[in-house]
């Protein structure tokens, strides 16, 4: 389902706004202090200096969250954003082909401004979301220093921010050294001869003599350094969160081509998506010629598949009736008179 831009939760990006106001600023004190350090003596430095580290790490740990909130919204905008840019140019399209046909003679201008004008106002709807979503994508974008901070938000990537960052106050790992001892190995002693009398069970020999230890010298075990070992930890933390999330689908929308096909965008993904002119339908379509259940589109393993319900030859892919196929990228979709572009996003 479609995102709600004007009702969208902006919240996070809010509280993102007021922290960056913050950082901002420590920053800009920091650069000011490194101009003036000959100014006051080096405790003074160091103290202000350290209180303002410790205040910009405290930001991003509060930030770190936020942000994860922020990139879930942050990319349900992208792709919502993609499919208003694709539905604006395919409008687009269809009225410059519109202007094409009546330049060659297929029909007059009062049929032409007919068309036109249904394809103007797909064009002025599509044209309006778009818009309205390049500005939150806007709004997103200044409360985080880069796009990436957002695009790869994660809470394994939140928690991994703050574990690594320089200014944390966390302890250093030290350099560890292991000594290795060399312990030579000695056999039992041999068993006295016995002098009077042949036992049936052997008696146990005594324990063998505790081996000097011999010193050696110290082998320095290599430091790995932390940013090496945060990609395999994030990794290893996402394995076990979920063992068996081994599929990556991607999401598919059919774009309105025609006026019969309304104006709606219609995402698709997981939940099986129904096409028909009842009322209970995901998608409807109030116009002659739709069955009130017409199709189904759904997601296999092979891709979205659509499977016709009407029965009356009038779900067609690429011009070719049929009863179920799966869809691939760029192919036209036909629901009785209405005309979709079946995209992978």
């Amino acid at each position: 389902m479609s995102l709600d831009l004007e009702r969208m939760d902006l919240s996070a990006v809010e509280a993102l706004a007021s922290i960056k106001a913050e950082q901002d600023q420590l920053e800009a004190r920091l650069k000011t202090m490194a101009a003036r350090r000959e100014q006051v003596s080096g405790e003074v430095f160091q103290r202000v200096h350290g209180d303002y580290r410790k205040r910009l790490d405290e930001l991003s740990a509060e930030a770190a969250p936020l942000k994860v909130r922020a990139g879930d919204t942050y990319r349900a905008l992208k792709v919502e954003l993609g499919g208003f840019e694709s539905a604006f140019e395919a409008a687009r399209l269809d009225r410059e082909e519109i202007e094409f046909r009546c330049s060659l003679g297929e029909f007059d201008d009062a049929e032409l401004q007919l068309r036109s004008q249904a394809v103007d106002e797909r064009i002025s709807a599509h044209g309006k979301a778009r818009e309205l979503a390049l500005s939150l994508r806007e709004r997103f974008l200044s409360v985080v220093a880069a796009e990436s901070e957002l695009e790869n938000a994660d809470d394994d990537t939140a928690r991994m921010s703050v574990l690594g960052s320089p200014h944390s106050g966390a302890r250093p790992i030290q350099a560890v050294s292991a000594t290795i001892v060399a312990v030579p190995i000695k056999g039992p002693p041999e068993p006295p001869e016995a002098s009077h009398t042949v036992v049936s069970a052997p008696i146990p020999p005594p324990p063998a003599p505790l081996a000097p230890v011999v010193a050696q010298p110290a082998a320095v075990v290599p430091i790995i350094p932390v940013a090496a070992v945060q990609p395999a930890r994030q990794a290893a933390m996402r394995s076990s969160r979920n063992p068996d999330a081994t599929v990556v689908f991607r999401q598919g929308r059919l774009e309105p081509r025609n006026a019969e096909a309304g104006s709606v965008v219609q995402t698709l993904g997981l939940k099986p998506v129904s096409i028909g002119s009842d009322g209970v339908c995901d998608l409807q379509l109030g116009v002659q010629g739709v069955a009130k259940r017409h199709c189904e589109i759904s997601m296999t393993r092979a891709g979205f598949s659509v499977r016709d319900h009407a029965g009356a030859s009038t779900t067609k892919v690429n011009g070719e009736t049929v009863q179920e196929r799966v869809l691939s990228d760029g192919d036209t979709l036909c629901i009785g008179p209405a005309q979709f572009n079946f995209r992978l996003l």
